[in-house]
C-alpha cells in the first residue's frame, strides 16, 4: 500500500470521527443532562408591594412564594412555626428546555420575608412549587401545584 493511501484512508476515518463527534452534540432530540441545583440561603427582608409582585394564588399551610417581576427576585414566606425552612423550586425555561433549576430558602423562622435576587434572560420562562425543606431530617418536598411566574 502507498503511503499515500494510507495517509487518506487516516484521514478519512478521522475526518469521520470528528463529523459524528460533532453531530452527537448538534442532532436534535440528544438528551441532555438537567443542570445543576442552585441553592440559595435567603436574605431577610420586606418586599414590595404588590404591584410588582406575582403571587402564588394560594397561601399554603407552610409557605407562600412571590416573584417581583422587575427584579427576577423571589420571596419566600414562612408560615408555619415548625423546624423546615420554606422555599420554592424553580425552574428557568429558554427556548422550551430547562436552563436553570434552583431553590430559595427562607432559614428565618415563622412570620418572615426573605428573598433571592437571581438574574434571568428576559426572553425565559419561569415557573416555581411552594415547599419547605426540614434539612436536618429530610430532603425538600413542596406541594403539587406548580406557578407560571414569568
Amino acid at each position: 500500500m502507498t503511503k499515500g493511501v494510507t495517509y487518506m484512508r487516516k484521514f478519512v476515518l478521522a475526518s469521520t470521527m470528528a463529523l459524528a463527534a460533532v453531530m452527537s452534540v448538534l442532532a436534535p432530540g440528544t438528551a441532555m443532562a438537567a443542570p445543576d441545583w442552585e441553592n440559595n440561603e435567603a436574605v431577610q427582608g420586606t418586599p414590595p408591594s404588590s404591584e410588582y409582585l406575582i403571587c402564588a394564588d394560594t397561601i399554603e399551610a407552610k409557605v407562600w412564594v412571590c416573584y417581583e417581576i422587575h427584579g427576577d427576585r423571589w420571596w419566600v414566606y414562612d408560615n408555619d412555626a415548625d423546624s423546615a425552612s420554606a422555599t420554592v423550586e424553580w425552574k428557568n425555561y429558554r427556548g422550551g428546555s430547562l436552563y436553570r433549576q434552583g431553590r430559595c430558602i427562607n432559614g428565618h423562622g415563622a412570620g418572615t420575608w426573605a428573598s433571592c435576587n437571581k438574574n434571568y434572560y428576559e426572553d425565559s420562562t419561569v415557573r416555581g412549587k411552594q415547599g419547605w425543606w426540614d434539612r436536618p431530617n429530610g430532603s425538600p418536598r413542596t406541594y403539587d401545584r406548580e406557578y407560571q411566574f414569568q
